[in-house]
């Protein structure tokens, strides 16, 4: 997934581990991330990428898709002929890591093998039999698991996981936000959306929502991020025929700075979909201020839950979100308490760099 900021963000907190990472991509797409390509190209000795795997990912995804992961399996095992490696890190399962399932067992045995579960990995696929199957002989392989909650802990374990479980940690390992004094809830004039749609996000059951309450919104900018196609046809929709003010943000035309702007803006934070990980947008929705509304297939610590429970609701409540926020609206001063005991629990979960890296530093044994 060298495309995806999440994962962006854990290579660049895991600059300064006395290892040489060799990154073998996982997708389809071949766009590197621009953080990704900095590291590889500020330490030549110490970071490469698979030069197969990242310029033909695109045709491997596509033959894989009928091959059964044969291809991905096959550039894993010439890698690990080719070199010796200690340690076997894939993040994400299907794409990442069901291809190890058909590397030679020998080849695997030479070196420890973590798993950093992304979104959906186990939570939603735990559902399909054949799927279920493979996560099974999967988490057979590994040693140590990197959870985002205790959710997937839990799962790993029942489905045969006998390995270590790591302190839980975001799939993007930390976060950078900076020294940026969260504007008081008063001052908030916005509303943030993730636009997400297609088999697991939800964003058109939210704007919808939202419609229904549209009098009693007209203060509000409705900002709909990383929108999607569908989700594009439902805001063109509601241009038409709504009073909602809605400005519409596709998919990475945000800068890293520009989103936690808008964050910081923003009086609450929606989110909603059937399956999801820890969201990173929520962590920083939280971290600048903003109130969550999120839905509770995410993977959501105990600890964040117990906050506020109403906040994180089950799919029979999507259809109330707009009553939701002018009931969480009526009262400011309560809802500016919410804000700050969101944010000071998100503050709490962020790792220094050196806190990061001593953690992946013990699991790999390098200390």
């Amino acid at each position: 997934m060298v495309d995806s900021i999440h994962f962006a963000r854990w290579l660049s907190a895991a600059n300064g581990l006395d290892a040489n990472f060799k990154i073998l991509p996982s997708g389809p797409h071949r766009k590197v991330h621009p953080q990704i390509r900095s590291i590889i190209q500020s330490n030549p000795g110490r970071y490469s990428l698979g030069f197969a795997s990242s310029v033909l990912s695109l045709p491997i995804w596509l033959l894989d898709r009928e091959l059964d992961t044969r291809i991905r399996s096959l550039v894993i095992a010439r890698a690990l002929r080719s070199n010796h490696f200690d340690i076997i890190h894939f993040h994400e399962m299907q794409s990442g890591g069901y291809p190890l399932l058909r590397v030679d067992p020998q080849l695997l045995s030479k070196a420890q093998i973590f798993y950093t579960p992304y979104g959906s990995d186990i939570y939603w696929f735990q559902n399909f039999p054949w799927h279920l199957s493979r996560i099974k002989k999967l988490l057979q392989l590994v040693d140590g698991i990197f959870p985002e909650c205790e959710r997937d802990g839990a799962l790993a374990i029942k489905y045969g996981f006998e390995g270590s479980m790591s302190v839980r940690m975001p799939a993007s390992g930390r976060f950078e936000i900076g020294h940026i004094e969260p504007t008081p809830i008063k001052n908030r004039t916005k509303i943030v959306v993730k636009g997400y749609g297609g088999t697991w996000g939800k964003a058109v059951d939210v704007l919808k929502s939202l419609e229904r309450v549209q009098d009693q919104l007209l203060d509000y900018e409705i900002h709909v991020t990383s929108v999607t196609r569908d989700v594009a046809r439902e805001i063109n929709r509601l241009k038409k025929t709504s009073k909602l003010r809605i400005t519409s943000h596709p998919k990475f035309s945000l800068t890293p700075q520009q989103m936690q702007a808008l964050m910081n803006e923003a009086r609450f934070h929606i989110a909603v979909s059937v399956s999801d990980g820890l969201p990173a947008s929520l962590i920083e929705a939280m971290l600048l201020g903003a109130v969550p509304i999120q839905s509770d297939t995410a993977c959501l610590p105990d600890s964040l839950l117990k906050i506020a429970p109403q906040s994180f609701i089950g799919s029979d409540e999507w259809a109330g979100i707009g009553q939701l926020v002018l009931e969480l609206d009526k009262d400011l001063a309560e809802l500016q308490n919410l804000s700050n005991r969101f944010s000071n629990w998100a503050r709490g979960e962020v790792l220094s760099p050196e806190s990061f890296r001593m953690i992946i530093s013990d699991a790999y044994g390098l200390t």
